[in-house]
């Protein structure tokens, strides 16, 4: 996808793929890792926001989506 413009770049696409699995599968028994986790994973969303309005946008200007 990142050869095709879809995606900036497709390591960071994997890195925010691992915090995600790492959140959603991984239960650390230290709260302070899940608190440094959680915090990570919500930095993380932003991102992924910020793809999804881009996907949107691309979708918007080839006539798919309105």
């Amino acid at each position: 996808m990142e050869q095709l413009g879809w995606l900036e770049s497709a390591e960071q696409w994997s890195e925010l793929r691992q915090i995600r699995n790492e959140f959603t599968h991984d239960y650390p028994d230290n709260a302070d890792e899940r608190f440094a986790r959680l915090q990570l994973a919500m930095a993380s969303g932003e991102h992924i926001l910020h793809i999804y309005e881009r996907f949107i946008a691309r979708l918007q200007e080839r006539g798919i989506v309105s």
